[in-house]
């Protein structure tokens, strides 16, 4: 006698429910995501006990025909795939056929549905994912489902639920991702008879974001946009002094659907951290929009995980978006200097002509004083500086490589930048390869001060450098920059990435002794930066802790 043998039908069901059903909140997101496929304008949800003791979504879909409703509840039956080649660009929130059959599979269930073009309605009754009663009844065009007593069959999976309250707060956080995924739908939530969500239909995100989240929140939100290759980034999200202590206001959303991507979420978070401290997170709602061939949603039976075909486009794409928004320059509020802060930019000011080589000229305007009064210097790597709110470790080198990036592309636009003739000119060996790229790179490093010739000919000749990089060995100089340009960035020649190149070899050094002066100085000068919070390459200059937190734990009250 064999002994592999076929499960039962019912069995096979249950299985099924542990990947689909994993507690109410699963079960209420797949129904709503069912109702917004079925082209519901307005959803309502009843729970009970946190959807634990009932789940009942309405919605004024399509709804469906006596010969269907049935159907609904097989496994694999759907309206939503009809060949194979559907499954490459899945367009709709559910296209499995499981999420019904599963949830029907562990609960006593009843479906209500009347399509919009027929006299009356059908109701299904039953349990366990038996059919016991069938009706005809009068109905609202649209459909009905009641699921009481979930996962009542299945009473090792039951015993692991949470509170009544911790379930609530799961069936939420899903109801909440949905209605700001679709804000043309209007979607309200009541719990044991009392409205937990109310988000009538919105013009917009930004409304639906101020129905959930609180107006005076969505008015400070920041406006995402960026398209580039076929992949669109809109939302909205919070200036860096707008934060919560978790991350459950980070959504991120894919062709409509809200995902769980860590990623996607990294991505978010990799924008924001040089701004914020370790403890505190953003308020994010983003829509990634993209071919639907190039996503996989067939990943998970709850298909809240995605894959790209170009996952590193995607995320890059997101990560830029962010930024852009976050760098403006009316981001980060100007504060005017008072008191000690005065007193350390006069002293910056007065020690412009004691370190030439370092800062080469005054700022155009007075400092902003965004990082507050420098304390001191830590490994002779961080300038530390505080606040009256934060503490700031700023990262010397690439703070210093952003101040000079901008002050020689503003030499830049006022004419040519001051150029070191060599004393002697500097011949250089290079191999093939490298004397084509440094060709292609001739344009932008001679407009930044580098001067060559004898492209062409057997050997090349360097004849000047930047007056920045004056103390640089001029082959060694050459050399790096041919690293540099050649090396996995490597792309168009362009001016700004062969500037970040100059700055990056003109800064100082990490584990360089700075005097308080020049510290003075680094600070005042980044925090009149356009975007003092990041290098020219991308790197973060700054990390900060929040003296609220300090406080905190330390329980100081005053």
């Amino acid at each position: 006698m064999t002994r592999i043998r076929r499960l039962p039908d019912h069995l096979v069901n249950k299985i099924a429910a542990g990947e689909v059903v994993e507690r109410p909140a699963s079960a209420v997101k797949e129904l709503v995501e069912n109702a917004i496929d079925a082209g519901a304008t307005s959803v309502a949800v009843d729970l009970g006990d946190g959807g634990a003791a009932l789940i009942r979504v309405t919605d004024d879909g399509i709804g469906m025909t006596a010969e269907e409703l049935p159907l609904a509840l097989e496994r694999h039956a759907t309206s939503k795939l009809e060949r194979d080649e559907d499954l490459d660009a899945i367009a709709t929130l559910g296209f499995r056929g499981e999420a019904l059959a599963a949830i029907c599979a562990v609960s006593r269930f009843t479906l209500t549905s009347r399509a919009r073009d027929a006299a009356g309605g059908t109701r299904l009754a039953g349990e366990g994912g038996a059919v016991t009663q069938r009706l005809d009844v009068p109905a609202e065009p649209g459909t009905r489902v009641e699921v009481r007593d979930l996962l009542f069959n299945t009473p090792a999976r039951l015993k692991f639920l949470k509170s009544p309250a911790a379930e609530l707060g799961a069936s939420l956080r899903s109801l909440a991702q949905l209605a700001l995924a679709h804000p043309d739908v209007a979607l309200r939530a009541v719990n044991n008879g009392r409205p937990v969500l109310t988000a009538p239909r919105a013009a917009g995100l930004r409304e639906r974001v101020g129905a959930l989240w609180g107006w005076d929140v969505a008015e400070r939100l920041l406006a995402v946009d960026r398209e580039e290759h076929g992949v669109r980034v809109r939302g909205l999200a919070s200036p860096p002094d707008l934060t919560r202590g978790n991350r459950e206001e980070i959504v991120v959303i894919v062709n409509g659907r809200p995902v769980r991507d860590p990623a996607l979420l990294a991505a978010a978070l990799e924008a924001y951290r040089p701004m914020l401290a370790r403890d505190r997170f953003p308020l994010v709602v983003l829509a990634v929009a993209l071919r639907a061939a190039d996503v996989d949603v067939n990943v998970h039976p709850t298909k809240a995980w995605v894959r790209f075909r170009h996952p590193r486009l995607v995320y890059e794409m997101l990560v830029a978006a962010l930024g852009a928004a976050l760098r403006r320059p009316a981001v980060v509020p100007e504060t005017p200097l008072v008191g000690a802060a005065a007193r350390g930019a006069e002293a910056a000011a007065a020690g412009v002509a004691e370190q030439p080589a370092l800062f080469a000229a005054a700022p155009q305007a007075p400092a902003r004083g965004l990082f507050g009064r420098v304390l001191g210097q830590v490994q002779e790597t961080f300038v530390v500086s505080a606040s009256d709110d934060e503490l700031f470790f700023l990262d010397q080198h690439v703070a210093h490589e952003r101040v000079i990036f901008e002050r020689v592309r503003r030499e830049l636009a006022a004419g040519v930048p001051p150029s070191q003739a060599l004393l002697f000119a500097e011949p250089l060996d290079l191999p093939p390869q490298a004397r084509a790229l440094l060709e292609r790179w001739r344009g932008p490093l001679e407009r930044l001060g580098f001067a060559f010739e004898g492209f062409g000919g057997d050997a090349i000749v360097l004849r000047a450098v930047p007056a920045v990089l004056k103390g640089d060995e001029p082959r060694r100089l050459v050399e790096a920059a041919v690293d540099e340009l050649a090396g996995p960035r490597a792309g168009e020649a362009t001016l700004d990435r062969a500037l970040a190149f100059v700055a990056c070899r003109a800064a100082i050094k990490a584990s360089t002794p700075l005097a308080r002066e020049e510290m003075d100085r680094l600070v005042a000068e980044l925090g009149q930066a356009e975007t003092p919070f990041f290098c020219p390459h991308g790197r973060p200059i700054v990390s900060r802790i929040s003296l609220h937190d300090v406080r905190r734990d330390l329980k100081r009250s005053w």
